[in-house]
């Protein structure tokens, strides 16, 4: 597998970056947010401090260990660069070569639409420079929000299955399908989602909050 570039991480709103060890006061703050830990599958205490450090320690191991994965820092380039909270494409477990794609957005940009534009910027990523056979989304199965980001993009749902100790919805979406969709204008592709056209009803993780 060869590097790609970094083209990828740029949108028309969003900036994705590397985290460094300056973000770590960023991860905490978001950490605190009642609102965005209640859709949260796991229990990582990234509310404080100490953790968030050691966090961004292993993820800067990770970008080195498995290139073109990782989670990234999500910037809103306008109308002043702005931190909005991250994305992240990382190993799934127990299916080698597959990835899962996720985001956290600080709750005064939900509803705005970031977590589907980042999400195809990861998408585009995963199959045309990364070429992985096919990309899973997990969320907490009461995160409508991110169950419509990830139906959005075109997704199938799986079901309710044990993910980390903890029942999860599981989301998968193979090369093929995105072709197909990525083609469709996004509006068109959200209002089929929330009609339930795509088996993806009304979850970032997209792990998350959408």
């Amino acid at each position: 597998m060869n590097p790609p570039n970094t083209a990828w991480a740029h949108s028309r709103r969003l900036m994705l970056d590397e985290f460094g060890p300056d973000d770590a006061p960023a991860i905490v703050e978001m950490h605190r947010d009642a609102r965005l830990r209640a859709h949260l599958i796991d229990d990582l205490p990234l509310d404080v401090p100490a953790v968030a450090r050691v966090f961004i320690e292993r993820l800067e191991a990770l970008y080195r260990r498995h290139e073109g994965l990782g989670i990234w820092r999500a910037t809103l380039r306008a109308p002043a660069p702005a931190f909005v909270g991250w994305f992240s494409l990382m190993p799934m477990t127990g299916h080698p070569g597959d990835a899962e794609i996720g985001s956290r957005l600080l709750p005064a940009h939900w509803g705005s639409g970031l977590a589907v534009e980042g999400g195809e910027r990861l998408l585009d990523h995963a199959f045309d420079d990364l070429a992985l056979p096919r990309v899973w989304g997990i969320c907490h199965p009461h995160n409508r929000p991110a169950q419509a980001v990830l139906g959005s993009l075109g997704f199938e749902r799986l079901g309710v299955r044990p993910y980390d100790g903890a029942p999860a919805s599981h989301y998968r979406i193979e090369l093929n399908a995105w072709r197909t969709v990525r083609n469709l204008p996004r509006a068109t592709r959200l209002r089929q989602t929330l009609r339930g056209t795509r088996r993806a009803p009304g979850g970032v993780e997209l792990e998350t909050s959408a």
